[in-house]
Order: structure tokens, then C-alpha cells, then sequence
């Protein structure tokens, strides 16, 4: 069973992914910003000119870069404080006593 927080942690860490819109080139993110995968449709070549390829790389390739890295601070909560230890009035610690 998985929770909100899974979900959205394996989103986050799931790399973007953009397709050019005639469907020709796939781009996946690298890690930091960089350019991970690039796809060609097998037909690619023959749909489009090298030219007309190349540019639809540059814009996708462009986008790619535009889109935000996820931010991985929301996964894990802030520490809380440790507890200070409260012994009761009175008493001493078992290292502080005389004569033992």
C-alpha cells in the first residue's frame, strides 16, 4: 500500500521526460540539468529533413532545460528537538552521590 508521500516522492524522483508534438524525438533529463536520453522515432528520417530534425531537437532539447528540478526537501520532515531529561526534586544521580 503506498501513501501520498511515496507517491510524490517517486515523482520527484522520476526524471522529465518531454516528446516533440509531431512525436519524432523523445528527451529525458539527466541528472543536474543535463540532457539524459534522446529518442528518434524509427520513421524519423523519413518523415522530416535533417534540418527540420535538428531544429525540433534544439526546441525540445530547450524546453528540457526550462523545466524545474524537483525539490527533494519535502521527502524527509525537520529533526525535533531531543527531549531534556527531567528527574524528579530531590533525587540524586547515581554518579553524584558521596560515598559510594
Amino acid at each position: 500500500m503506498s501513501t501520498i508521500g511515496d507517491d510524490r516522492a517517486r515523482l520527484d524522483a522520476a526524471p522529465a521526460v518531454l516528446t516533440s508534438p509531431d512525436g519524432l524525438v523523445r528527451a529525458t533529463a539527466g541528472p543536474a540539468g543535463t540532457l539524459g536520453r534522446l529518442e528518434f522515432a524509427p520513421d524519423a528520417f523519413e518523415r522530416t529533413t535533417p534540418a527540420q530534425l535538428a531544429v525540433t531537437v534544439q526546441t525540445l532539447v530547450q524546453h528540457l532545460a526550462d523545466v524545474p528540478e524537483p525539490h527533494h526537501t519535502s521527502q524527509m520532515p525537520a529533526p525535533r528537538p531531543t527531549p531534556r531529561r527531567v528527574r524528579p526534586r530531590g533525587t540524586v544521580p547515581q554518579n553524584r552521590r558521596r560515598g559510594s
